[in-house]
């Protein structure tokens, strides 16, 4: 069949045109032509494309999914407000182990042969093997003990090389860390005693526990200004015997 145009008139005779843009606008209550939107628009009453839909509900979160970062809880409570972090609980966790242990007098004391052992066993340690206060007692001589003063987030391996060099670290920051541990020098620091005497020694029978004064009599000296009983020489240094004459050897004589 032959698709023809048509025109309609009314009974005036006038042309009819069916003009679209007549047409009302549609909404929930009235039919009319339908205005789409791309993408969706705040505050828009257009109808959303299903391209657009589908664009909008891509960058959403699956109902089952997992949140990347967020904000809050299902509750509404900010979280960085609300709950503390791990690293934080962590911290909380050693500073209430050490407080007990101190309390309850259970600082630890392990000895090693040398530092070297000592890097070696503590390097390789976990967070929680030592607490602030425990003591690293060194067989080791002309080395000072060491104590752990801070237990860190991460561990940092030390490596040794000579006893000089961790104990320059020490004098210079403070601290050394090995594995999780930063390790101070403790106060108490060993001495060499083999230059020493013991204090029950005695000189001349005066004992080393104290200040000593010894006398001219104590050592079989003449005091000061004291008259020697023999002596050799005068106060000059002059030999008596080859300087002076005996008064025996003197000749006497009368007047005549």
């Amino acid at each position: 069949m032959e698709i023809k145009n048509i025109k309609l008139k009314n009974a005036n005779g006038d042309y009819l045109y069916p003009y679209t843009e007549n047409i009302p606008t549609a909404t929930t209550e009235i039919a009319g032509k339908v205005q789409l939107d791309d993408t969706p628009k705040a505050n828009s009453t257009n109808a959303l494309t299903s391209g657009g839909a589908k664009t909008a509900l891509d960058s959403k979160l699956d109902i089952s999914g997992t949140a990347a970062k967020a904000t809050a809880d299902s509750a509404g409570n900010v979280i960085s407000d609300t709950y503390a972090t791990k690293t934080e609980l962590s911290e909380i966790e050693t500073l209430a182990n050490t407080a007990k242990s101190l309390a309850e007098g259970r600082v630890r004391a392990t000895a090693f042969a040398s530092y070297s052992e000592l890097v070696s066993a503590v390097n390789s340690a976990v967070k929680k093997d030592y607490k602030v206060g425990d003591a690293f007692y060194l067989q080791t001589q002309n080395v000072p003990d060491l104590w752990v003063y801070a237990v860190a987030d991460s561990s940092s391996a030390y490596t040794y090389s000579t006893d000089e060099a961790l104990i320059t670290t020490i004098e210079t920051d403070g601290f050394v860390q090995v594995g999780y541990f930063k390790l101070s020098a403790l106060e108490s620091a060993k001495v060499d005693l083999t230059g020493f005497v013991p204090s029950s020694r005695t000189i001349n029978n005066k004992p080393l526990n104290s200040n000593i004064s010894l006398s001219a009599e104590d050592v079989g000296a003449l005091a000061v200004n004291a008259t020697a009983a023999k002596a050799t020489a005068d106060a000059d240094g002059n030999n008596i015997a080859q300087t002076y004459a005996k008064l025996a050897d003197v000749i006497s004589f009368e007047e005549m």
